[in-house]
């Protein structure tokens, strides 16, 4: 029999590198593990992903104006989550964007007839839902949903119990440093440290999220380069103008759920402070840290929503 170790591998799945940490288990064991979740997470992506040309998500957008289509089950869920978030903050998380982004992916400045234009095939209110029967139908042609902001969320919120039930209770899974699950102990320790770099300075942290059982989620306007050197814009788009987000900012999330800490990153790059406020009274047991990068300083601001469960 095979002594204890660190196993690790690696993937491909949305888009991005998933990484695979599994300490404390012996090897045969620990191979297995993996790959019952690469199995969950290639399942997933063949049904929410816009990343595969076969899965449901592409097929429902392909749907013409006033038709119903019926929704499988792991896409009706996101589906109805990423409405609840819509309404949780007034239209600021919003999936149905994915004609104004590829509007803005190779452009710097939109005419206001092409923005005009792009807004008309967006928003919650182009869709209808039909609870009862698990169906929906785009009220405008052209709308398209993309699950992009929570889907790696949403896939390590389904592998979290997977791997507490297969045994597998001290693990790292992550997209790259993006999103990451930790459960568990760290070899070392008490609990996984899990490093924010600092984005003009690679090599630095920011802050260090302390973290069993739980996950952290990082987005931004700026990301750091492939190669490490320097950082690169990336276009958030806000719902409320179409127009990007300014400025160059990243927000991480420490929370239970993986798909929420998703969408609060996601909005609280786009909301203003009053509204922040007003989502925090709805929220408990999570950190977000905030990081403004400018030419000559990295401010930073950390807050923490600890709240008894209501009764």
């Amino acid at each position: 029999m095979t002594e204890p170790a660190i196993f690790s591998d690696t993937f491909l799945a949305f888009g991005s590198h998933c990484d695979v940490v599994l300490p404390n288990l012996e090897a045969d064991t620990a191979k297995k593990i993996f790959q019952q979740i690469k199995a969950e997470m290639e399942q997933l992506e063949s049904t929410i992903s816009r990343f595969s040309l076969l899965s449901d998500i592409h097929e429902l957008n392909q749907a013409e104006k006033g038709v119903w289509m019926e929704v499988p089950g792991e896409l009706w869920e996101i589906i109805t989550i990423a409405n609840d978030f819509n309404q949780m903050s007034q239209g600021a998380f919003d999936v149905s964007l994915f004609p104004l982004q590829s509007l803005w992916v190779e452009k710097e400045t939109i005419d206001e007839n092409e923005l005009r234009e792009a807004r008309q095939k967006c928003g919650f209110d182009k869709i209808e839902l039909d609870i009862d029967n698990k169906r929906l139908r785009f009220k405008e042609e052209g709308v398209e949903l993309d699950f992009g902001a929570i889907e790696k969320g949403y896939a390590l919120d389904l592998i979290k119990p997977l791997l507490i039930e297969l045994g597998a209770h001290d693990a790292i899974v992550s997209f790259e440093e993006d999103v990451v699950l930790a459960l568990g102990n760290h070899p070392a320790g008490t609990e996984w440290p899990l490093g924010i770099r600092n984005q003009q300075q690679p090599n630095e942290f920011v802050h260090v999220f302390e973290v069993s059982g739980q996950t952290v989620y990082t987005t931004g306007t700026v990301y750091i380069r492939d190669d490490g050197e320097g950082m690169k814009t990336r276009k958030i788009i806000s719902p409320a103008t179409g127009l990007p987000v300014q400025g160059k900012r990243t927000v991480s999330v420490k929370a239970d759920s993986a798909t929420m800490a998703a969408f609060i990153a996601n909005i609280w790059l786009i909301l203003p402070e009053n509204d922040k406020a007003i989502i925090s009274d709805q929220l408990s047991n999570i950190e977000i840290l905030e990081v403004e990068y400018t030419e000559d300083d990295v401010k930073t601001k950390v807050t923490i929503i600890e709240k008894e469960e209501r009764l």
